[in-house]
């Protein structure tokens, strides 16, 4: 299971405090990479790829990488929410946080980029862009590099970047660049956060949020009265008990699925024998 797949259905689930705050990070950047994937699956067999390590001579991880006609373009995604300020070459927010400016990370992945070409032979130039994607984000002083950057409000710019003709040309130098990847965060890390700190609870699959769902029992669909989402009752019982395999990180029973969900146990049961395989024996079985 890819950590990314954990992170997604931890999403609305956690109390922000001391120890979920990487966790927190971690999942608002997810937001924005999302962000730029539906952008960049609106161009019709656009050749990239997303979140990829590289690792020639420094490893350098990639949120996207594109190949098109002329350029080989590194994307990296930032969904900073908030004010921020650019002081003696860092990053600063309005809660005095100061960072590494993203410039640092994109010369990096620049510079493994071009020994990759050399490797490859491959005749494209290196272009590197940095987006930003919350929009609540305001960078209060001067912008360097403001070519390479884009904000919130100039995300509808990225396709006018790319050119795409030579598709299947590109879609060969893609290839190539695949055999040198390395998988970048596709396992779980060893210690997962505990179980018991993960809040229970219908998701809306919409806004995230949970507690907020209302179920009629003689309605096929349950409404969220926060975002006003509708989705229909077997498909919000089924994402949920997926995302509390996900989260558990082990089998679950049919107990826990009803403590998950707050629905109905013979509703339940039934999405559970149709969608896990079960295991155990009569008194004890659990589903995965």
């Amino acid at each position: 299971m890819e950590y990314a797949t954990y992170l997604k259905a931890l999403n609305g689930r956690l109390e922000q405090n001391e120890t979920t705050r990487e966790l927190f990070r971690q999942i608002k950047g997810i937001e924005g990479e999302e962000l730029i994937k539906q952008i960049l699956d609106q161009e019709l067999k656009l050749n990239y790829v997303h979140d990829i390590e590289l690792d020639i001579n420094n490893k350098v991880q990639i949120d996207f990488l594109i190949v098109d006609d002329e350029k080989i373009m590194n994307l990296e995604i930032k969904h900073y929410k908030g004010d921020y300020y650019i002081i003696d070459n860092q990053l600063k927010n309005s809660y005095g946080n100061i960072f590494q400016t993203p410039f640092q990370q994109m010369k990096q992945a620049e510079f493994e980029l071009e020994l990759m070409k050399s490797k490859l032979d491959i005749k494209r130039t290196v272009e590197s862009y940095l987006i930003f994607t919350n929009p609540t984000f305001t960078l209060h002083t001067e912008i360097p590099h403001r070519n390479q950057v884009l904000l919130p409000t100039e995300l509808h710019k990225i396709p006018k970047l790319i050119k795409n003709y030579k598709i299947e040309e590109n879609k060969i130098i893609l290839n190539r660049i695949k055999t040198l990847k390395k998988d970048f965060s596709k396992i779980y890390p060893k210690n997962l956060l505990p179980f018991d700190q993960i809040n229970p609870g219908l998701r809306c699959p919409q806004c995230r949020k949970i507690g907020h769902i209302q179920l009629n029992s003689h309605k096929r669909f349950g409404e969220c009265m926060y975002c006003s989402k509708k989705t229909a009752r077997q498909l919000l019982y089924l994402e949920n008990l997926k995302e509390l395999y996900i989260l558990k990180n082990e089998p679950f029973t049919l107990k826990e699925a009803q403590i998950w969900c707050d629905g109905n146990e013979w509703a339940i049961r039934k999405l559970c024998n149709k969608y896990f395989k079960k295991e155990g024996q009569r008194k004890i079985q659990y589903y995965i």
